[in-house]
């Protein structure tokens, strides 16, 4: 029976909060956009919810033959970062303590993951779990949409809006309930999501992705709202790298149909092993 044998845990890597689950060398996970509104360390229901992410991706390398501690790391609450190079920094940082690390880059955490390769030698491999080199034209106009209702204080239509790209049918619908209490009892974090929007939508990796030499996945869906599978593809080709193409999916797949992330990731470390 394949098992995940340790507890999660939480704390925080160079003033990035965190929270892991699983035994073995270090996953690094690295969030998207929307980080700055439901970060590690900030609300134990949400905590627990990472950490159930974390125990679903360890228990997939296990039964991969690829053990990991998978780290959900966020980006600190006072950061001021307004480039993703400049959140690749950070995780500089966190390299320091963790050492050498495989990287499992989600949506934007994807540019930030490319940025810290690009910076630092100890990524030992990398994983972009819905991303691709730059946002698609509809990437980009939804990210500034977004802006412009995060600069408004439109925060119930913000969450209803980032809910619906990751999530359908039911649960969609039990996660739309949740909204009042995502809003109620907390100081929303405009600047900063603000400033991981505008990150999001200049960054392009493009120019210098063939200077990379990390091993690399690519992991996305036909159906994504914010890249295309051309997109995908083309960014897998720069990397020299395979492309798990999931057909008709977009960032949903992470909750609906978490496996088919997991576990393409998962045997690509499995096979990545001697590196």
């Amino acid at each position: 029976m394949t098992r995940v044998p340790r507890l999660p845990r939480s704390g925080t890597i160079a003033d990035h909060p965190f929270v892991c689950y699983g035994t073995g060398p270090p996953l690094i996970v690295i969030p998207g956009v929307n980080d700055p509104l439901l970060p590690a360390g900030e609300r134990r229901w949400v905590d627990g919810v990472l950490a159930g992410y974390c125990y679903r991706q360890a228990k997939a390398c296990v039964a991969a033959g690829a053990p990991r501690t998978v780290y959900y790391v966020s980006r600190p609450a006072d950061t001021t970062a307004r480039t993703v190079t400049e959140m690749a920094d950070g995780y500089r940082a966190v390299l320091d303590t963790l050492g050498r690390a495989d990287v499992l880059g989600i949506s934007m955490g994807g540019f930030v993951s490319l940025a810290l390769a690009r910076a630092d030698s100890r990524v030992k491999s990398l994983a972009l779990g819905l991303a691709a080199a730059r946002l698609s034209r509809h990437g980009r106009e939804s990210v500034t949409t977004w802006r412009e209702w995060a600069s408004d204080g439109a925060w119930r239509r913000l969450y209803a809006a980032g809910l619906d790209t990751v999530t359908s049918g039911w649960r969609r619908r039990v996660a739309t309930a949740t909204i009042p209490l995502l809003v109620h009892g907390r100081d929303t974090p405009t600047d900063r999501f603000r400033r991981s929007l505008t990150a999001a939508a200049a960054f392009d990796a493009t120019p210098w992705l063939g200077e990379l030499s990390v091993h690399t996945l690519v992991v996305g869906g036909t159906a994504d709202p914010f890249f295309t599978a051309t997109a995908f593809a083309r960014t897998a080709d720069a990397l020299g790298c395979r492309y798990e193409r999931l057909d008709g999916w977009g960032h949903d797949v992470l909750v609906d149909a978490g496996e088919l992330v997991d576990e393409p990731v998962a045997s690509f470390l499995a096979g990545d092993r001697e590196r």
